[in-house]
């Protein structure tokens, strides 16, 4: 009986500092991915790893795509095709690309298709400041 009243009073002194700073006993989190390519090789594996985590995580799972590297050319007018693009922005994938890696492929921000961000800090810097937004990595 007595460790039932010890549960008890913790459970309310609980719920009193829950209300007094405004935080949550239990906080929904929403997943988060982050998706890095730098291979255009990888494409197809990259837009199939999208779709699936669409399929299997919350409907608002916010997912984000990191492009550096090669692959950046798959997200310009300099490739002839933009169908695995427009596959994953029907995904509602967030696509950002390395401003670097667009320079070293002689690519200019205006060959960009439409649809995708341009990250004038580098394609790194945007990984390491999702990842420290929580974000889960995954590299195809």
């Amino acid at each position: 009986m007595k460790f039932l009243n010890y549960v008890t009073k913790a459970f309310a002194t609980l719920l009193i500092i829950s209300a007094l700073t405004g935080s949550p006993l239990y906080a929904q989190t929403t997943d988060k991915v982050v998706l890095h390519i730098s291979n255009p090789l990888k494409m197809t594996m990259l837009v199939n790893n999208i779709k699936n985590l669409r399929k299997s995580l919350d409907k608002d799972a916010v997912i984000a795509v990191v492009v550096n590297g090669p692959a950046v050319a798959r997200f310009s007018s300099s490739f002839s095709s933009r169908k695995q693009l427009d596959e994953i922005l029907q995904q509602d994938a967030d696509v950002s690309i390395c401003s670097f890696a667009l320079k070293n492929k002689n690519i200019s921000k205006e060959q960009l298709y439409e649809g995708v961000s341009y990250l004038e800090d580098g394609g790194v810097i945007r990984l390491v400041k999702l990842q420290q937004e929580g974000y889960a990595y995954i590299k195809p």
